[in-house]
């Protein structure tokens, strides 16, 4: 990973220093010019990892695209020579492919690749020749990550899914492998984790139970924003990422063409284009939130983003001011994705279609909705049965 630090320069001392209320701690002067620099590690053109530095950069986004600059023409390939090749070493065979990933992945995709990895797929296999992973040195690690824990009390069990992708992470590295170094993928061979995972039912607050919470947040920002989230069943990070330019509080509508992510190398938080082209939308917003945003909205017109105008509202902020409301409430704990599904839950107990729900809610098709709300769906039995007694009843003296 990148760190991006800024350095200031004393002229008294001639030298880089550290300073405390705008003045050089060792000398007190105040004469100071301020640069950014961006640490990292790389690997060379002969397939060695090396730790480089890039200063002398007037303002943290000049470091950060001089880094990025760097990366994207690094060399993408360990330059071994050829009857060396096969020995090529776990380890070596990650840097090598993280080097060729940073140009190929978004990067929120290769942020969790690379956050992943460092900790539950190169530690425990850096030291191996890749050519020696055979099936049964992997399937012991799937062993290994299946006995790990995490959690303050070190009490939680990685979930099914958590595992299904840090395997889909290995086979990736060692597709890689095969494809470039000609070293066979084993993974194939070994069955993947087993799903132990017990069905748990989705938590969704009713329109009374979303009224009760909502009447215990006292601050503006997070009542509109759950508002927002509850009404509209947008992503907590496309509504975060929200300008007064996308909500046109006139024809009642919103925007959604932008997503608010932490997943990124080189800043705090960035906003980046959807998941996918379904996700850019317009959507109708009912009148109840949009008179709570033009309440909202008074002395907030010139804010950078809706609901903050520096950066967006911090998770642990949101997750905190959401419990505290459910305690004072009396409303049942759930997550904040899961607004997404009470709004999801709300429209089809309505019978509005499975279509225009899956448009609603940005899915690029109509069976990711179905997969996720088919339980949901009110029963239509009782008008089936209705339906056939009538047409039977019609047609029962012809017989």
């Amino acid at each position: 990973m990148a760190s991006f630090e800024q350095i200031y320069y004393c002229k008294n001392c001639k030298r880089n220093v550290q300073v405390e209320n705008n003045k050089c701690k060792k000398c007190g002067g105040t004469i100071l010019t301020k640069s950014w620099s961006v640490r990292f590690r790389y690997v060379n053109e002969n397939g060695i990892e090396q730790q480089k530095r890039i200063s002398g950069k007037t303002t943290k986004k000049e470091a950060q695209d001089a880094y990025l600059q760097f990366m994207a023409s690094a060399k993408k390939y360990i330059k071994r020579p050829e009857n060396q090749q096969e020995d090529i070493t776990f380890e070596e065979l990650y840097i090598d492919y993280k080097n060729y990933a940073i140009n190929q992945l978004k990067e929120s995709s290769y942020y969790d690749l690379s956050s992943k990895c460092d900790i539950h797929i190169l530690p425990y296999f850096k030291d191996f020749k890749v050519k020696d992973l055979k099936p049964k040195v992997l399937l012991d690690w799937q062993n290994h990550i299946n006995t790990l824990t995490y959690g303050k009390q070190n009490d939680k069990k990685y979930s099914y899914k958590y595992k299904r992708n840090l395997r889909s992470y290995l086979r990736t590295i060692l597709n890689y492998a095969e494809k470039y170094y000609q070293i066979p993928n084993n993974l194939k061979y070994v069955d993947n984790f087993k799903n132990n995972t017990e069905h748990k039912e989705m938590q969704v607050w009713t329109p009374e139970e979303f009224f009760k919470f909502i009447a215990q947040v006292d601050r503006p920002e997070y009542k509109a924003f759950f508002f927002a989230l509850y009404f509209t069943g947008a992503r907590k990070g496309e509504i975060l990422a929200t300008t007064w330019n996308d909500w046109d509080l006139v024809h009642a509508t919103l925007n959604i063409n932008k997503s608010v992510t932490k997943k990124t190398l080189t800043e705090e938080w960035k906003i980046t284009i959807p998941k996918n082209q379904s996700s850019i939308r317009k959507i109708v917003i009912p009148p109840i939130l949009v008179n709570e945003m033009k309440e909202y909205k008074l002395g907030r017109e010139d804010y950078k983003l809706v609901f903050s105008d520096s950066k967006p509202l911090a998770d642990s902020n949101i997750q905190r001011i959401m419990k505290e409301a459910c305690q004072k409430s009396g409303v049942k704990l759930i997550r904040v994705h899961d607004l997404r599904h009470s709004h999801a839950s709300l429209l089809l107990s309505q019978g509005i279609s499975i279509v225009a729900v899956a448009k609603r809610l940005g899915h690029s098709n109509t069976e990711q909705t179905l997969n996720t709300y088919a339980h949901m769906l009110p029963s239509e039995e009782s008008v089936l049965n209705n339906v056939l007694q009538n047409i039977g009843a019609k047609y029962m003296s012809q017989i």
